[in-house]
């Protein structure tokens, strides 16, 4: 597994979103390294770390995650997840509660089991077949732009569109452990101190504000002009929420 470090200070843990790696928090990690240390991960099957030689569960991505603050001698982080790195973030919470403090879910909002299960039957971009002429990258990209937040610049939106780009060619999709991961009942015996965060453009997020009403000792705020690339469109406003609520 690739990991880094950036900064000094108390831990921060990011776990990035299906199909993405560590890059999509690279520029607010920066922003808040004066005070943090904070720990990108690329999840296996992502990134620059290796495959692994089975499809995983939600489960083995959680100790994963839990395999790089032991070797870093990590005994206790904040937690912030980005759409499915919040499944990841809840699971880790739950298995190793005393290794984490407060946690900060971004996009991670109710859904109906009709739109779960909508959700579950809509092919994916890295369904799309590879053709000579390169329709699928056109394709691939009007999906990544719907995505984004209606401000967001073209040159912010490649990002994410590259890196999953190289996604879309790896064996396994981690889309798949998460439609099979009971979140529900996770979220029974979840007690950390929690921010929700959603970008207002996200049509992926859910909705977080009828979640922040179920969860008890949670804040919830909505970040201008983000989309599903939330990290990579707004890292100043996430930073600064982040910050905020950490007590930094």
């Amino acid at each position: 597994m690739h990991y880094w470090v950036a900064g000094n200070g108390p831990f921060l843990t990011l776990i990035h979103q299906s199909a993405q790696s560590s890059e999509e928090y690279e520029k607010m990690a920066a922003l808040l390294a004066d005070s943090f240390s904070v720990v990108g991960i690329d999840l296996p099957g992502h990134g620059r770390s290796d495959n692994p030689d089975h499809e995983l569960e939600l489960a083995d991505l959680t100790e994963s995650v839990l395999a790089v603050l032991d070797d870093l001698r990590v005994q206790e982080t904040h937690l912030l997840g980005h759409h499915g790195g919040v499944s990841i973030a809840i699971e880790l919470a739950n298995r190793h509660s005393d290794r984490v403090d407060k946690v900060i879910m971004s996009g991670g909002g109710t859904r109906s089991p009709e739109q779960l299960e909508a959700l579950k039957n809509t092919p994916m971009t890295r369904d799309l077949p590879m053709d000579s002429e390169g329709d699928f990258l056109s394709q691939t990209w009007a999906v990544y732009r719907k995505m984004s937040a209606e401000k967001t610049p073209p040159d912010v939106t490649a990002q994410p569109f590259t890196v999953g780009l190289k996604a879309r060619q790896r064996p396994f999709d981690m889309h798949h452990a998460l439609y099979r991961w009971d979140g529900e009942k996770a979220r029974e015996s979840y007690n950390k101190h929690t921010l929700l965060i959603r970008g207002k453009e996200d049509f992926y997020s859910g909705d977080v504000a009828a979640r922040h009403q179920q969860m008890a000792n949670s804040t919830y705020v909505e970040i201008a002009n983000g989309g599903a690339w939330l990290f990579y469109e707004q890292p100043e406003a996430c930073a600064k929420v982040v910050r905020e609520f950490l007590g930094a």
